[in-house]
């Protein structure tokens, strides 16, 4: 049953059963009986790099840069299209942490701070209080450039706090999913999901969730004296066996680990394309696999609003809707049932 949001007024309710109905008539039920659905039984697509705008002038014929030959709409603009996971690569920096791909070469971006960034996710979650939860991958980097003579900040203890600062500057408590709210009052992360579960989809809509996505030396250090990222405001990429053990990153959708993930209850990110190879020669075998597999984000550079100029690849969900149930852990769900309203353009209203 569709609920009228409190910001929505009688003027606008008889246009959102227009739509409503215009969902059923063609195939589509969103709002169906999914009040116990919880937050890891959909799937959504996620865009590669999101801020990414590519070099000017470059000649991207058979060289390095070729992988960089893409842009990407505004971060607002993805969102109104239907994308729900984002991913910003970032470096750190005193003033402010900086959001960018590779300093000089390929720095063109949408948002040059990471505040800024998370400040335009959180406006647009502001406009569209029922959307399905935002899952932001922060991807860290320090690349240098020797020839150049570029070098980039370290990530010390105080850059990974600083991390944490600024989503808290940009986002209220309550417009946060993190592993303490997850967690409870269960002795770990890992065994708060194996034994509880996540939260309900509707306790977690209009609702942004953030996953650090490192391992190794950084992850040591986001998690010492924290094993289960106890006061962090960022979910970790995780490694079987983890007390953090809640997020995984699985690039290939061939992965045989990723259904047996999701149905142990843990989130996965995909990739429905890497290095822009796919959209070039519309190759869709790896995407078909992607929505398979059951990971709840199949992540792409080529999104709606996005297709390969010349071949028309690209990554949307059936119907093209936001989020549907996931194939692999919500069975006893029609899968075109869809759990948020697809964007307005595909109603074709106002």
């Amino acid at each position: 049953m569709y609920l009228l949001d409190k910001s929505e007024t009688m003027k606008t309710y008889p246009f959102k059963m227009l739509f409503a109905a215009a969902l059923v008539y063609t195939g589509l039920a969103w709002g169906a009986d999914n009040a116990e659905l919880r937050m890891n039984q959909f799937q959504v697509i996620g865009t590669h790099n999101s801020y990414h705008v590519k070099p000017e002038n470059q000649d991207y014929s058979g060289n390095e840069l070729a992988p960089f030959n893409y842009s990407h709409a505004p971060l607002e603009v993805q969102l109104d299209r239907g994308v729900r996971s984002l991913e910003l690569d970032i470096y750190p920096n005193p003033h402010g942490t900086r959001v960018m791909h590779v300093p000089a070469i390929d720095d063109g971006t949408t948002c040059s701070l990471f505040t800024e960034c998370l400040a335009t996710v959180k406006e647009w979650s502001d406009k569209h209080p029922r959307h399905v939860p935002i899952i932001v991958l922060v991807e860290p980097k320090n690349d240098e450039i020797p020839f150049l003579k570029i070098k980039m900040g370290n990530y010390n203890a105080a850059a990974v706090d600083r991390l944490d600062q600024e989503i808290r500057s940009v986002f209220c408590p309550d417009q946060l999913i993190t592993p303490d709210l997850v967690r409870g009052g269960s002795p770990t992360l890992a065994q708060a999901i194996q034994e509880k579960g996540w939260p309900l989809l509707e306790w977690a809509r209009g609702k942004v969730m953030l996953v650090f996505h490192t391992r190794d030396a950084l992850a040591d250090l986001y998690t010492q004296e924290r094993p289960s990222l106890e006061g962090r405001a960022m979910f970790l990429e995780s490694q079987p066996g983890k007390p953090y053990a809640a997020f995984f990153i699985r690039n290939n959708p061939y992965d045989k680990s990723i259904p047996e993930l999701v149905k142990q209850g843990y989130m996965v990110r995909t990739r429905a394309d890497s290095g822009l190879h796919e959209g070039v020669i519309n190759a869709t075998e790896t995407y078909e696999m992607a929505l398979h597999c059951g990971a709840h984000i199949i992540s792409t550079d080529y999104p709606e609003g996005e297709a390969h100029p010349q071949t028309g690849y690209k990554v949307v969900l059936p119907n093209n809707v936001p989020a549907r149930c996931n194939p692999v852990n919500a069975t006893s769900q029609d899968p075109a049932i869809c759990l948020e309203a697809p964007p307005k353009s595909l109603a074709g209203l106002p």
